[in-house]
């Protein structure tokens, strides 16, 4: 094994730390979800709408922004959380998931 190695896969990991800290959404009522790509329009519809209100859909099916819609009981669960509990893989900023289009 190459001696240089280990530190290039720390430097790699401390990338990828920065990179998805850094694309936190800045507001706790709306975020970007990714859900997983083989996931078709519907499902990734039907998952973002449990957590919140849908916004918007990114340029790929899997990509959906929302607002934190006010529900009995949901008080104690933020959107992220709610997010990944519906199967998304990562929450971003809205801003930084591209133009989107509003649902039909």
């Amino acid at each position: 094994m190459a001696p240089w190695l280990p530190a290039a896969g720390l430097c790699f990991l401390s990338l990828i730390a920065a990179l998805v800290l850094g694309a936190a959404p800045r507001q706790a009522n709306a975020a970007a979800a990714i859900f997983p790509p083989w996931w078709d329009a519907p499902r990734a519809l039907a998952a973002a709408d449990r957590a919140g209100a849908v916004t918007g859909i990114g340029a790929q099916p899997f990509i959906i922004t929302l607002t934190e819609r006010p529900a009995p009981g949901a008080a104690d669960r933020s959107l992220a959380s709610a997010l990944r509990a519906q199967g998304a893989w990562l929450v971003v900023d809205p801003g930084l998931a591209g133009p989107c289009t509003r649902p039909s």
